[in-house]
């Protein structure tokens, strides 16, 4: 139970909306519990542990399942010392995390550093600003966001280099996905989300303007079982949710959401970088900015989009389809 003045970073959020956090700390920015800026977030399947990028404390912290805090890496003096890592992904006993000074360190998932892959640059296992990256869970093959230089980097099982791609189509990608059929890109400069087959041939361009994205900052996404699409936006504090046929089904509204991740009890864990701050007196009922948007308006012209507003506003037409856990959307026509 979060208590008054605690800062809420990491939730469980279900497909409707629902809250609840799962990691509340009683500070701020240091120290063993609490987390400063933290960005990509995944789950070993095997264990159900939650890994979390914690940017600003330049390490990887480590939860279980419940949000109780087991152990961090990375903040050690010597080989293998963090600088504001970033992205994050776990194949088997491995996690390989991307960070600000342009190499991909390779760890254990207890927290054994294992080896330093790249450097600044633009050639083959050279990077500028890598972000988002994964595995390819059938081979062991990464993909990573080479962001800065505007291409996917492959690298082999042994994370050696293979092959690269992309440099004709991506504006800075910021997290790549793989499914069964396509690589998915998320791109933040040329926002939308790029689908390339398994010969690195761009297939189509999908989620782009009119899709139902405001396209504010674009960080992390993930496809879930059911192929669902879910979108963190951190400028416009807010996580859109796409189906299968790429249909807008569902937006949550949260602060600043960075990394995101589905575990295999189906909670979608949202790590997000703004601070949702308990109320005193609302020790049981955190102030997390979660609203319903299942609810449409359709206008054709922009004046009355205005008058809708106005009139939610003055509590008058339309009062019946928002209230104070809902979020309206106005559709132009």
């Amino acid at each position: 139970m979060a208590t008054a003045n605690t800062l809420e970073r990491i939730f469980s959020v279900d497909y409707k909306s629902k809250i609840q956090p799962i990691v509340s700390v009683c500070k701020w920015r240091r120290g063993f519990e609490n987390t400063n800026s933290p960005q990509g977030v995944t789950i070993d399947n095997s264990t159900g542990d939650i890994y979390v990028a914690d940017y600003g404390n330049n390490c990887v912290k480590v939860f279980d399942c419940n949000g109780k805090i087991m152990f961090k890496f990375g903040d050690e003096e010597g080989e293998g010392k963090m600088n504001c890592p970033y992205g994050l992904a776990i194949c088997r006993d491995r996690i390989l995390i991307s960070q600000a000074n342009n190499c991909i360190l390779n760890y254990q998932v207890n927290g054994e550093f294992v080896s330093s892959i790249g450097k600044p640059g633009k050639g083959e296992l050279e990077f500028y600003d890598p972000l988002g990256l994964t595995f390819d869970q059938s081979n062991g093959e990464v993909c990573i966001c080479d962001s800065d230089n505007d291409r996917i980097q492959i690298l082999s099982k042994e994370l050696t280099y293979k092959t690269q791609f992309g440099q004709d189509n991506l504006r800075f990608p910021v997290d790549v996905k793989l499914t069964k059929e396509f690589i998915y890109i998320l791109d933040r400069s040329n926002p939308c989300l790029h689908l390339y087959n398994y010969n690195l041939i761009l297939h189509k361009n999908i989620l782009s303007r009119g899709y139902g994205l405001q396209l504010m900052n674009l960080c992390f996404f993930y496809i879930d079982n059911s192929n669902n699409i879910l979108i963190t936006e951190y400028y416009s504090s807010s996580i859109s949710i796409f189906n299968s046929q790429f249909d807008l089904i569902h937006k949550i509204s949260i602060a600043c959401p960075s990394g995101i991740a589905v575990d295999n009890r189906g909670r979608v864990i949202v790590v997000c970088e703004g601070v949702q701050m308990s109320k005193p007196g609302f020790s049981d009922k955190p102030e997390s900015a979660i609203n319903r948007a299942d609810e449409f308006i359709e206008v054709e012209k922009y004046d009355d989009a205005i008058e809708v507003l106005f009139d939610v506003l003055r509590n008058k037409r339309h009062r019946d389809k928002v209230n104070e856990q809902s979020l309206l959307i106005i559709k132009f026509c």
